[in-house]
């Protein structure tokens, strides 16, 4: 894991960026966790009159026999709806921190014109991501690491696909460690929020309260996907605040 151990251009601090994270998550609640409900919505729907959901929890490993035949569309129909949440709630932070108000139509808007170029760059990453982890797992978490901002890249400079994925590095570059940190940080979260939901979704559903374990299951999912995505938003802002000196609100006058 040398390739990490580079020469610090700015100061990139975790402690703050968490704090700014838990601030921004906190004030826009609402706002921010309902963009990502919106676009889960639409499979949460399919999971529960499909059967799906309560197959999961029951029977996991008879899944992939039972809907092992609809798993490309499945795949192709989450990441399309990953990644524009993604772009709405990269949208709405920036409207955030810098004061403004958070509209829904203006985020939905907003990702929508960006979605082709967020895919692109969000898939090509991952295939990287996934051929390094293959290969051997540190060139994995490093290249995870280079990219780690790529879709605020995307939402907000709209360079290309390609040239999001250099403009990544480039803004990780020299802060990789305290990104791994980060990085790690936020797994831990989303791993023992996950333990709690799960053990909480099996329990409801062996009572066959059903309805109580969807929504338990459902609030955690979102809260904590709004939670990685604001942490990618404000990760950022504050690469480039401490690499080039560019303030927030300048960051985020393109979208005036």
């Amino acid at each position: 894991m040398s390739n990490l151990n580079e020469n610090v251009v700015g100061q990139f601090n975790i402690g703050d960026t968490l704090a700014t994270t838990f601030n921004v998550l906190l004030k826009r609640f609402i706002p921010l966790n309902l963009l990502v409900f919106i676009f889960q919505l639409p499979m949460l729907i399919w999971s529960i009159s499909s059967g799906l959901f309560t197959a999961s929890v029951e029977n996991p490993e008879a899944v992939l026999n039972s809907f092992g035949d609809q798993f490309v569309w499945i795949m192709i129909v989450s990441t399309i709806l990953s990644f524009a949440s993604a772009a709405a709630v990269v949208y709405g932070v920036f409207l955030d921190i810098t004061g403004r108000d958070i509209n829904i139509g203006e985020c939905l808007s907003k990702s929508l014109s960006v979605l082709v170029p967020v895919i692109l760059s969000g898939v090509l990453a991952y295939i990287i991501i996934l051929i390094g982890s293959v290969l051997l797992v540190v060139p994995g978490i490093f290249a995870a690491i280079c990219f780690f901002v790529v879709i605020p890249v995307v939402v907000v400079e709209r360079p290309g696909v390609f040239a999001s994925l250099g403009r990544s590095a480039d803004l990780t570059k020299g802060n990789r460690w305290s990104i791994l940190g980060l990085f790690l940080i936020i797994m831990i979260v989303a791993i023992v929020l996950g333990f709690v939901s799960n053990f909480i979704t099996i329990f409801f559903v062996g009572t066959g309260l059903n309805i109580i374990a969807i929504v338990i299951s459902t609030v955690v999912q979102v809260i904590t996907t709004t939670f990685f995505l604001i942490v990618g938003a404000v990760t950022y802002s504050n690469l480039r605040n401490s690499k080039e000196g560019i303030s927030t609100g300048e960051i985020a006058s393109v979208f005036d």
